[in-house]
């Protein structure tokens, strides 16, 4: 019977996996401009319409952010480096999915929305 256990969770997975959209560049900006994200941990951060966007691990940080071609794109003072992500939305419109080139990914939750 153990035996079977690993199967039935191997075929469980991916009806429990949630779907994700991959957004273009336009709605990268609809989906962050005046939003917070809440991240695991506590984390939160702040996206504005001019590029500003503000993390708060309970020590605040400001940074830079812009769309570059189908990408979400940061920059952290006093570094002048631009990192990059796919950005993806989940099925229902309430999580964020960043992932960087070495596939890595961090999730964000709106923290306005249920």
């Amino acid at each position: 019977m153990w035996r079977l256990i690993p199967v039935v969770m191997m075929f469980a997975v991916p009806a429990c996996a949630e779907s994700w959209q991959v957004l273009a560049a336009d709605q990268i900006a609809a989906a962050l401009v005046s939003r917070t994200l809440g991240y695991p941990g506590g984390a939160t951060q702040g996206f504005q319409a001019d590029g500003a966007t503000r993390y708060d691990t309970g020590d605040v940080s400001y940074g830079h952010w812009r769309v570059q071609g189908d990408q979400y794109c940061s920059n952290w003072p006093p570094s002048d480096r631009w990192d990059c992500y796919t950005l993806a939305v989940d099925a229902r419109g309430l999580q964020l999915r960043f992932t960087a080139k070495d596939g890595s990914a961090t999730l964000g939750r709106y923290i306005d929305l249920r």
